[in-house]
C-alpha cells in the first residue's frame, strides 16, 4: 500500500501544539465518548496521525489495534489524499466538516464512508481532529443499482429493437414497451397470446426459461427464440429475471445479426470450398512482423516445403526457385511490399524436375493508404505453359515439315534486320504441288511436300535460315546480302536440285526450281514487303521462263498493280468485247503458201492498252473466267470461218489453245460439235491445240475429251513438244494429228548440231506415225534453209508473218502466199539520253501509291518527251504518269500524260507523253541539251 507523505500536504499555517511536553492526559476524560459511541470514532492529532480509537474503527478496517497507530493517509489512494485534505485544513481552522471518503480494508476492498470531522480544543487551542466515520459502502451501491434500474427501465422503454415486458403472477403483461407494441402489438396482454406468437419449435424452451426463472429468484435465464408471424420470422435473444413471483423480460431484436451471421457462414463456408478446391497455394504476409497467415494446403505441394517451416522462416522455399528466377522472384516481392499489384511466371526444380509457377501478389493497405500486409496467390502453371508451348508450336511451325512457318519467318527476318547490316530474302518453290495434288490426291502432295523439305535441308547455304510458306514454297534468309552475280553463285547448290529425281512412294519428279530474291536495305526496310517483293520475284520466274533466279525491281510493283487491275477488268472485257482474234499464219516452207492459221486471243483494254495473252489468261485460269474465254475464242474462231466461206476466200485450217482445265469442265466436245454445226463449218476446218505438259497427267478426262473430238474428225494438235518428259508414249496413247515442235529449236538450229539431230527425228518419226509437224518461231531466213534441209514442211514464225488481224489476214488469204521478211529493230542507248524513272501517280483522278521503274528519255519538245521502258503502261486520258531524274543535283519532277506506245521486238516499250505543266517542257529540253554535250 504506498504510503503517503503527509508533510509534503500539511500546510505550515496549521495550529502548532508542543506535544512532546503534552501527555495527553485528556484523552482518558473522553474515553467514554470515544468507546460509548455506535459508529467507529477516532482522534487524529494536527499532522493527521491516529493517537486513538474505537474498537469498532479497528473491526471496520480489518486491522489490529497495533497496525492502526498510523497516518491516516495509510488507509487512502494518494488522489483521495490529495481530494480530502482541504476538508482536514478547515477542521483545523476550527470548522466541522462532513463528507465522504473512499478507504481501503485491509484486504484491499474499498469501502465507502461518511466522515464528521470535529475539531478538538485543549486551552482554545486546536489540538486535535475528531471523526466520526459510517459505512455507507452497500448504501451506495443500492443506490447505483437503483440507478441503473432507473437508466435499464428508461433504456428498455426507449430502445427500438429491445421487446421489453413484465410477466405478473396471473400471467398478464405489464411494462411493454413500444418495441413490444410494435412488434406484436397492444391487444397481446397475456402470456397465452404471446405463447400464440412464437415459432412453434421454440414454445417448449421458452416457457421452460420462464418457469424456471419465476421459481428461481433473482436468477437470470438467458436464451433465443423467434417471433414468427405473417410468413416471417423475427429472431431474439435476451433473459428472464424472476422476482417474487414477477418475471421481467427484457429480448433484443438479432434478426438482423442472426441473417447476417447466417450469411457469413454461408459465404465462409463457400469461402472454404473455394480454397479447398482452387488449387492455389494462398497466404498472407505481415510487413511489419514478416509474419505468413497460410489460408490453404497447396503451398507444400507447390514448393516442397511446409506451411510451419515458413512460418519460422520464410525464406525457406527460396532453394525450390529456379537459380535463374531468383532475382525475377526478390524484384517482384520488392515491388509488392511498395504498393504495386505484381503477376510474375517463374520456375521451380523439385526432385530433378523443373514446373512452372504463376503468382500474383496484392498489396493490401490501412485506412491511411500504407501497405501493411501482401497476399501472395500462387498456381501450378506447368501445363499452361506446356500448351503455350504447344500453341507457339502450331501457330509458328507448320504441322508437315516442322519448319517456322510465315508468321515465324517474319519474325525473324525481323530480328536478322536489327542484328545485320544486309539481308537478302529468297522465296523458293519446287512448282509442282498444284499438279500433284491435283492428279494424285493430297496423300502424296503432303509426302511430296516432306520430301521436297529433306532436300531442301540437305544444301541450303550455311548460316541461312529456312521456313515453311505453304505447299512446295519456302523462305530462305541468308546474312551479309551480296551481289547478284556472287548471290546465284550461292545459290548454285539449290538450283542443281533441278537435276534431281525426287522419290515419293513409287513415283519420281524432277522439280522445276525457282527462287525470287529481295534485299535489305536495298528495296524495303519493312519484313512484310521484303517477303512480298522476294514473291513477286518469284512470280516473274514462273510467268516468263526466265532464269531460274529473279531479283526483285521496283517495276514489279507497276506489273502487280497492272495484274490486279486487268483481273477485275477481265470478266468485263468479255462482256463489253473489247477482245478480238489475229491469226499467225502457217506456211509452207518451200513455197511460202498458207497452209493453216492458228488463232490468238488478244485484249484491247481501254486504260492500258493492248494485253498480251501471255497476261490475262493466266489471270482466267485463276477464275472460272476461263472457261469462257475459251468457249467465246471457239465461237469466235467458228464466226469467222464462217465469214470466210461465205466471202469465198481460200480458207485454211484455223487452231485454237484449249487449256487442260477447260477440256476437264463440262463436255467440251459437245459444245465443240455444236458451234461446228451451228456455223455449219466443216470438222477438217478446226485443230484443237494441247500443251504437251497437259497430257503428261495422263487424265481420263482428257483422254476421253480427246478421243471424242477426234472420232468428230476435229484435228489434234501437241505444242510445244519437246519440253516435257516421256512424250513418245503419249503420242500413241492420244489421237495427235499434229505435232507442233517448241521454238528452242529453231532458235538453236545454225548452233547446235545435237538440236538439228533431234528435230531430224522427231520429223522421221512423225512421218512414221503419219503426223504434220509445224516448227515454231522461225525467225531467220538461215533457220529456213536448215529446217528445209531436214525436210520440214510446215513452218510458223515471223519471219513470214507476225500475227494478222482479221483484215490483213483475209488479204493473206486471197493472196494465198507469204514472202519473207527480216526481224524489227532494236533499241540502242542513244549518246544524249537521261536515265529516269516513271510511276503512275493519278488513276481516274484518283492517286495510286505503287513503285517506279528505270526508262530512258530520248526526246523532247515543248508538248512531248519519248522515252523506253521495260514495262507496259496504260494508255489512256485517264492516265497520270510521274517521272522522276536528277539534274545539275537537284531531284526533278515532272507530270506526264501518255499518249502512244510501240511494242518493239525486243521486249522494250515506246512511249510518246505529253506534258501537264509547260515549265516542265523546259527543263527536260536544257537536260537533254547538256547531255548531248557532255562528252
Amino acid at each position: 500500500m504506498p504510503r503517503f507523505q503527509w508533510n509534503k500536504l500539511l500546510k505550515p499555517s496549521s495550529p502548532s501544539v508542543n506535544n512532546s511536553s503534552t501527555d495527553l492526559d485528556y484523552v482518558a476524560t473522553d474515553r467514554q465518548f470515544v468507546e460509548g459511541h455506535l459508529d467507529p470514532v477516532y482522534l487524529l492529532d494536527v499532522d493527521g496521525h491516529l493517537i486513538d480509537f474505537n474498537e469498532k474503527l479497528a473491526l471496520l478496517l480489518g486491522y489490529s489495534k497495533e497496525e492502526l497507530f498510523q497516518h491516516y493517509a495509510a488507509f487512502m489512494t494518494t488522489e483521495e489524499v490529495e481530494r480530502t485534505l482541504p476538508y482536514f485544513h478547515r477542521v483545523l481552522q476550527g470548522s466541522e466538516e462532513t463528507y465522504t471518503v473512499e478507504v481501503l480494508h485491509k484486504s484491499g476492498r474499498p469501502l465507502t464512508l461518511r466522515v464528521t470531522n470535529i475539531p478538538k480544543f485543549e486551552h482554545q487551542l486546536i489540538v486535535g481532529v475528531y471523526g466520526i466515520a459510517r459505512d455507507i459502502t452497500e448504501d451506495k451501491q443500492l443506490r447505483k443499482q437503483l440507478e441503473h434500474l432507473f437508466i435499464e427501465r428508461e433504456l428498455f422503454r426507449d430502445t427500438s429493437n429491445l421487446l421489453s415486458f413484465t410477466i405478473q403472477q396471473d400471467g398478464h403483461l405489464t411494462e411493454r414497451n413500444s418495441s413490444f407494441n410494435k412488434s406484436i402489438g397492444t391487444n397481446v396482454t397475456t402470456l397465452d397470446q404471446l405463447i400464440g406468437f412464437l415459432h412453434r419449435e421454440d414454445v417448449l424452451s421458452f416457457m421452460t426459461a420462464y418457469e424456471e426463472a419465476r421459481t428461481s429468484e433473482q436468477i437470470e435465464h438467458a436464451f433465443s427464440f423467434r417471433l414468427g408471424r405473417a410468413n416471417t420470422e423475427s429472431h431474439y435473444i435476451g433473459k428472464f429475471v424472476g422476482h417474487d413471483g414477477m418475471v421481467r423480460a427484457a429480448f433484443s431484436d438479432e434478426t438482423q445479426i442472426v441473417r447476417l451471421s447466417e450469411a457469413y457462414e454461408e459465404s465462409n463456408e463457400r469461402l472454404q470450398d473455394l480454397y479447398k478446391h482452387s488449387g492455389a497455394s494462398i497466404y498472407r504476409r505481415d510487413l511489419a512482423t514478416g509474419q505468413l497467415e497460410f489460408y490453404t494446403d497447396e503451398f507444400e505441394s507447390l514448393f516442397g516445403v511446409t506451411p510451419d517451416m515458413m512460418k519460422k522462416n520464410p525464406k525457406a522455399c527460396h532453394h525450390v526457385i529456379h537459380r535463374n528466377d531468383r532475382q525475377k522472384v526478390r524484384v517482384a516481392h520488392d515491388r509488392a511490399d511498395a504498393g504495386e499489384e505484381v503477376r510474375m511466371y517463374y520456375r521451380t526444380v523439385k526432385d530433378g524436375q523443373t514446373n512452372w509457377i504463376e503468382e500474383r501478389l496484392v498489396p493490401k493497405r490501412n485506412a491511411d493508404g500504407a501497405v501493411v500486409s501482401v497476399i501472395s496467390i500462387c498456381y501450378d502453371a506447368t501445363r499452361l505453359k506446356h500448351q503455350e508451348e504447344q500453341i507457339w508450336q502450331l501457330a509458328m511451325y507448320d504441322s508437315l515439315t516442322g519448319l517456322p512457318n510465315r508468321s515465324l519467318f517474319l519474325r525473324e527476318l525481323e530480328d536478322w534486320m536489327d542484328t545485320y547490316t544486309h539481308v537478302a530474302v529468297l522465296t523458293l518453290s519446287f512448282n509442282s504441288i498444284h499438279a500433284i495434288n491435283r492428279d494424285f490426291g493430297y496423300a502424296v502432295g503432303d509426302d511430296w511436300i516432306v520430301a521436297t523439305t529433306s532436300a531442301l535441308l540437305d544444301c541450303i547455304p550455311k548460316g541461312s535460315f529456312v521456313g515453311h510458306l505453304g505447299g512446295d514454297e519456302y523462305g530462305i534468309l541468308i546474312p551479309h546480302c551480296l551481289e547478284e552475280s556472287e548471290m546465284v553463285q550461292y545459290c548454285q547448290p539449290l538450283i542443281r536440285l533441278n537435276d534431281q529425281y525426287i522419290r515419293v512412294g513409287p513415283y519420281e519428279w524432277c522439280p522445276s526450281i525457282s527462287i525470287g530474291v529481295s534485299r535489305y536495305p536495298e528495296d524495303t526496310d519493312v519484313p512484310v514487303e521484303l517477303l512480298q517483293y522476294a514473291n513477286t520475284a518469284l512470280g516473274r520466274t514462273q510467268g516468263t521462263k526466265m532464269e531460274p533466279i529473279v531479283f526483285y525491281a521496283s517495276n514489279f510493283n507497276i506489273d502487280s498493280y497492272r495484274r490486279h487491275q486487268l483481273g477485275n477488268d477481265l470478266r468485263r472485257a468479255i462482256e463489253e468485247h473489247e477482245l478480238f482474234l489475229e491469226f499467225q499464219p502457217k506456211v509452207d516452207a518451200w513455197s511460202g503458201r498458207i497452209v493453216g492459221a492458228e488463232a490468238l486471243v488478244r485484249w484491247q483494254h481501254p486504260e492500258w492498252g493492248r494485253i498480251p495473252p501471255s497476261d490475262f489468261i493466266p489471270l482466267s485460269e485463276e477464275t472460272e473466267l476461263h472457261i469462257k474465254l475459251a468457249d467465246w475464242v471457239l465461237h469466235e474462231t467458228c464466226r469467222c470461218l464462217q465469214a470466210w466461206q461465205s466471202q469465198d476466200l481460200p480458207v485454211v485450217p484455223v487452231s485454237i489453245n484449249i487449256s487442260p482445265k477447260r477440256l476437264l469442265h463440262g463436255n467440251f466436245a459437245e459444245t465443240v460439235i455444236r458451234a461446228l454445226r451451228r456455223s455449219n463449218i466443216p470438222p477438217s476446218l478446226l485443230e484443237i491445240e494441247i500443251l504437251e505438259t497437259d497430257v503428261l497427267s495422263d487424265n481420263l478426262k482428257i483422254h476421253e475429251t480427246l478421243d471424242r473430238l477426234s472420232d468428230a474428225n476435229i484435228r489434234i494438235a501437241l505444242d510445244d513438244f519437246g519440253t516435257g518428259y516421256s512424250s513418245l508414249s503419249y503420242l500413241q496413247r492420244y489421237p495427235i494429228k499434229t505435232i507442233k515442235i517448241d521454238q528452242q529449236f529453231a532458235r538453236d538450229l545454225h548452233a547446235n548440231k545435237k538440236t538439228q539431230s533431234i528435230v531430224r527425228t522427231i520429223l522421221f518419226m512423225a512421218d512414221e506415225f503419219g503426223m504434220d509437224v509445224v516448227v515454231e518461231g522461225v525467225e531467220t531466213l538461215e533457220q529456213l534453209m536448215i529446217l528445209r534441209r531436214l525436210n520440214c514442211r510446215i513452218i510458223q514464225g515471223y519471219l513470214f508473218s507476225r500475227p494478222l488481224d482479221i483484215r490483213n489476214f483475209e488479204s493473206a488469204l486471197e493472196n494465198r502466199f507469204l514472202s519473207t521478211t527480216e526481224t524489227g529493230p532494236h533499241v540502242s542507248r542513244q549518246s544524249f539520253s537521261l536515265d529516269a524513272a516513271v510511276t503512275i501517280h493519278k488513276l481516274h483522278d484518283r492517286e495510286v501509291t505503287v513503285g517506279s521503274t528505270p526508262i530512258l528519255l530520248t526526246k523532247s519538245s515543248l508538248r512531248s518527251l519519248h522515252f523506253y521502258a521495260t514495262v507496259r503502261l496504260p494508255i489512256a486520258d485517264t492516265i497520270e504518269l510521274k517521272i522522276t531524274l536528277t539534274h545539275r543535283g537537284e531531284q526533278l519532277a515532272l507530270l506526264v500524260s501518255p499518249n502512244s506506245m510501240i511494242e518493239l521486238e525486243n521486249g522494250i516499250f515506246e512511249y510518246e507523253a505529253s506534258f501537264l505543266e509547260t515549265g516542265d517542257a523546259h527543263r527536260i529540253v536544257i537536260a537533254l541539251q547538256e547531255r548531248m554535250n557532255t562528252p
